[in-house]
């Protein structure tokens, strides 16, 4: 049992990081499209390989730390990233690893809270002014809209009575839970998009201020593993973002997971084509939307359903 396990979770981390390099492409590719360019077409067919040797020429790249840095806490970074994107990925839904888990809501909500740690540490780690402002930046945007996420998975969690994601996924094949709730949905989504630090909302890499934030002084492997970690929770939203609100039973046939990876790709467009089509907000806004805003919302939502309950 244990040999299964293990080689489920290595197939999932395979996948992963193919879907990450592929993720890239396709964002490059509508980027120049939405922008009426090009994009990457030289390396292979139509730039199929260009992930790859992306990939591998920071793979070669010497990687150097800053004089000044924290060096045991510099290298470590990445690695612990990399581990918490991994992590998260252990509630994709196959037989061997979630199947049975009853509380994997509850394990996604710690991994996601952990990963705001990662950018304050490579900030401050890094002992650079552009670093340091885009990892405080960093942690007060995630726990801002951690509370927010957390309330709207409580919603959805009221309507399935349940806290596994498996059971949440079969338990709306008649009609997708946003339908009951779309502005919860919508509301949903704009969370994702701030907690994974996605334009109109990445103010941790803002590049017109900051240069390129938390990561900026990484280079080589190092800045491959923030990056892969950083696609991998986005592709991790995608999938949460279907199994919560986008119900989708039979995930066990070919069919089933089919549906599950086009209502995926339909998710990872709306990331890509978010980011060339919103400006980016200012720092205040953002957390005033958050606080103002959007909890407010939330927490009255999740009142009316509580109260609906009780009756």
């Amino acid at each position: 049992m244990t040999m299964e396990l293990f080689s489920v979770s290595v197939l999932v981390y395979l996948g992963v990081l193919l879907s990450v390099a592929y993720f890239t492409l396709m964002e490059r590719k509508c980027l120049s499209s939405l922008g009426i360019r090009l994009g990457p077409d030289k390396t292979s067919i139509g730039g199929m390989t260009q992930p790859v040797t992306d990939g591998l020429k920071l793979i070669v790249k010497e990687f150097v730390a800053p004089t000044n840095s924290v060096k045991v806490i510099f290298m470590i970074v990445p690695c612990v990233a990399l581990a918490l994107c991994f992590a998260g990925w252990q509630i994709f839904p196959t037989i061997s690893l979630s199947s049975s888990s009853s509380n994997d809501l509850l394990f996604f909500l710690v991994v996601s809270s952990l990963n705001a740690h990662v950018a304050i540490m490579s900030g401050w780690s890094s002992s650079s002014k552009y670093a340091s402002v885009g990892g405080v930046r960093g942690f007060a945007q995630v726990i801002s809209y951690e509370i927010c996420l957390s309330i709207t998975l409580v919603v959805v969690m009221f309507f399935a009575m349940t806290m596994s994601f498996f059971s949440l996924s079969e338990s709306g094949w008649s009609l997708w839970w946003c339908m009951y709730c779309f502005p919860v949905a919508l509301l949903w989504l704009t969370v994702c998009l701030a907690e994974a630090n996605r334009a109109p909302f990445d103010l941790v890499e803002a590049e017109s201020e900051l240069v390129s934030g938390f990561n900026i002084e990484f280079s080589a492997g190092g800045f491959a593993a923030l990056f892969i970690a950083e696609y991998g929770m986005i592709l991790l939203m995608c999938l949460v973002t279907v199994m919560s609100f986008f119900q989708n039973a039979c995930i066990w046939t070919l069919a089933g997971s089919t549906w599950m990876f086009v209502k995926m790709s339909a998710i990872v467009f709306f990331f890509i084509w978010s980011r060339a089509s919103f400006p980016r907000f200012r720092y205040d806004q953002l957390m005033l939307m958050a606080w103002k805003s959007l909890l407010p919302f939330v927490l009255g939502v999740y009142c009316a359903f509580f109260i609906l309950s009780k009756i």
